[in-house]
């Protein structure tokens, strides 16, 4: 896979995606240097009862997240606009199982048929030296994020699909259906299948998402 280097910018999304024009670059952030993650599994939770009920449990996610912008300098432009491009982005939050936990995303824009479209891209592209120094390697190229607790627990989601939108200058909304395709640790066998609601500022790359999912191990 081409190596791309996670220097970032902050690009108002055009039409769907995009509202405005702003391009500072700066630099991605240590995320495994800063990596703070103190919460283990409980140990009131059972993995092996979870793993006897055929039908799946809860699963939950809320993250504050930092989104970025690469330009997919390979895949040309369309009237002036940057597209294709990559929006890798980083988040912190807590996860059901696992506490504390950290998040890794990458998603491709494209002008589609009917418009802006965005679909899951490969986590490892900008992300493989961070996630290698947490032990997460050979991550399969339709693992689009992926949530961690740094000590060996990993879910991998698959992006299915996107639905973005804007409210305004500073906040676009979006609905992302996604399907969980295994991980590490107490979710090395896990699927299922989830939504993610969430919000992000297209001026800075600030947001917030939560996931709700039913997973089975």
């Amino acid at each position: 896979m081409k190596k791309i280097y996670s220097k970032w910018s902050s690009l108002s999304i055009l039409g769907a995606l995009f509202l405005g024009s702003c391009m500072q670059e700066t630099e991605a952030p240590a995320i495994a240097e800063n990596l703070q993650l103190n919460s283990t599994v409980s140990s009131e939770i059972s993995i092996e009862n979870l793993r006897k009920n055929p039908n799946g449990v809860a699963y939950q996610e809320k993250f504050t997240n930092q989104i970025g912008f690469v330009p997919d300098l390979e895949g040309g432009f369309t009237q002036d606009i940057p597209f294709p491009a990559y929006y890798p982005g980083t988040g912190v939050g807590n996860a059901t199982y696992i506490g504390k936990a950290y998040s890794f995303i990458n998603q491709r824009a494209f002008i589609g048929e009917t418009g802006p479209v965005t679909v899951g891209a490969p986590v490892s592209m900008f992300f493989s030296e961070e996630l290698a120094e947490l032990g997460i390697t050979d991550l399969p190229d339709e693992v689009s994020s992926l949530t961690t607790d740094g000590k060996g627990n990993t879910v991998y989601f698959k992006n299915i699909l996107n639905v973005t939108s804007p409210v305004s200058d500073t906040r676009i909304n979006f609905v992302a259906e996604v399907e969980i395709i295994g991980g590490t640790g107490i979710f090395a066998t896990a699927k299922g299948k989830g939504q993610v609601n969430g919000f992000f500022n297209p001026l800075n790359g600030k947001g917030e998402t939560t996931l709700r999912a039913n997973i089975v191990f």
